[in-house]
């Protein structure tokens, strides 16, 4: 199994497979699920930034691969020490985010965004993801999210979840629609909980 660390744009990346090469320049990284082949990527920043910025993420993911073999999947349980306040309010938030983007609401997708994220740039984010809504008619269904890690000390929390996606280009009409096995990471600032950090496994 292996993980890719990306930028929070993975929820618009994941959309952009059918793209010409041209509109794939400076997109988001996507990834298949994990029983797929490999979709065409794209990115918005650059490798080294999102090495710089995947120290946790890296940790994370080789701990579950060292337990798991080639060919399984890493088991994904709930995690147990969630306090039910904090599950309804990351869960509440992430259907915010979802729901804003099916909107085209980007106020309302940036007030889900961290200001200070860990592996992208919240200004760059905002400037791509206005820039999908004008290209694209699309809609996300996150299906069975589940917290999966919440560390108290940190007020940091990962939401595992398989997140269908559907697109149309506006312009060409080409349909595409895929479903990636995510973890979003979440943190608890002092406006609530905003999405830090996104990684796809495949």
């Amino acid at each position: 199994m292996t993980y890719k660390w990306i930028t929070a744009l993975l929820l618009t990346g994941t959309l952009l497979a059918g793209c010409s090469d041209d509109e794939q320049d400076g997109a988001a990284n996507s990834a298949s699920d994990g029983e797929s082949a490999n979709t065409t990527t794209q990115e918005t920043h650059t490798a080294s930034d999102e090495r710089k910025n995947a120290t946790t993420a890296d940790e994370e993911s080789n701990s579950m691969e060292e337990s798991n073999t080639k060919t399984e999947k890493v088991p994904i349980e709930e995690a147990g020490n969630v306090p039910a306040e904090e599950k309804t309010a990351i869960l509440t938030m992430l259907d915010k985010q979802v729901e804003s983007f099916n909107n085209k609401d980007i106020d309302g997708y940036m007030s889900t965004i961290s200001e200070t994220p860990e592996s992208f740039d919240y200004t760059e984010e905002k400037l791509y993801v206005q820039k999908v809504f004008e290209t694209f008619n699309a809609s996300m269904t996150p299906l069975n999210p589940m917290i999966i890690k919440y560390d108290e000390e940190t007020k940091t929390a990962n939401v595992f979840m398989n997140m269908k996606s559907k697109s149309k280009d506006v312009s060409t009409g080409k349909e595409v629609s895929q479903t990636t096995r995510q973890i979003m990471v979440f943190q608890k600032e002092e406006a609530g909980w905003k999405q830090i950090s996104l990684f796809a496994m495949e």
